[in-house]
């Protein structure tokens, strides 16, 4: 049997996004290739996730060496007028001034983004982004982990499992064999019924290891409109600006 996660670490400037791949047929070595179409590890099923990414760490050198592509000149970075938060677009108002590092404040609906006066304009969006990521994955931890406690009683086995916000490229949300949740920082850019969604999704994993009838079954006695929910985020899906 085999379940496939995403995880990711950060190298120095870079950030390697890796996939990896459990396998109850694989008992002790852990594997790992990289290429265009992206990093992959094979690990034994039940390799703890930080060991795995120790692992990837370790090959960081050789990982960068093979997944890099040669460009001619980096795009231009603008910073976006507008972002959504919890379903709702949020004006992004930039200001300089009055603060050590980039600062991000938000008032309903508008997200302020201060920067220091000495601020390279060059380097301006570049900066901005990554303080609006962080301060998204900020609220993802809040708002997933709200999410994950009002549903627990209804899905819940055992003792509450580890929960992981992390940069997925291509999924919303796993759920490790060992338990472990996983979630991605975007899920707090869809309004709140989507992200319950997701989480009552990844919480049915707990008990339905699959998506066959039993599972779909289980995650309608929680949601009734289940199928309007599904069909809503993947009308969103590939549409968010980050």
């Amino acid at each position: 049997m085999e379940f496939t996660e995403h995880d990711w670490i950060r190298f120095g400037d870079a950030v390697i996004d890796y996939e990896i791949k459990r396998s109850t047929r694989r008992h002790k070595t852990m594997e790992i290739s990289a290429g265009p179409s992206g990093v992959r590890v094979a690990v034994p099923a039940i390799t703890p996730s930080e060991e795995v990414a120790a692992f990837v760490r370790n090959k960081a050198h050789w990982i960068l060496a093979h997944t890099a592509a040669p460009r001619a000149s980096p795009a231009p970075c603008e910073i976006p007028s507008s972002v959504p938060y919890l379903g709702r677009q949020v004006n992004v108002v930039v200001g300089n001034g009055g603060v050590a590092d980039v600062d991000v404040r938000f008032r309903p609906w508008e997200l302020q983004v201060f920067l220091p006066l000495e601020t390279d304009e060059a380097n301006a969006a570049g900066r901005v982004r990554s303080t609006v990521a962080e301060w998204y994955w900020l609220r993802a931890c809040e708002h997933v982990t709200t999410s994950v406690d009002r549903w627990w009683p209804d899905l819940g086995r055992n003792s509450m499992p580890e929960i992981h916000i992390g940069d997925q490229r291509k999924r919303w949300g796993s759920c490790a064999a060992d338990g472990r949740l996983r979630f991605n920082w975007r899920l707090v850019m869809l309004a709140p019924r989507l992200l319950d969604y997701v989480v009552v999704h990844e919480l049915a994993h707990l008990t339905e290891r699959n998506h066959g009838p039993a599972f779909w079954a289980l995650v309608e006695t929680i949601l009734p409109d289940v199928a309007e929910r599904k069909r809503a985020l993947r009308s969103v899906e590939g549409t968010l600006p980050m």
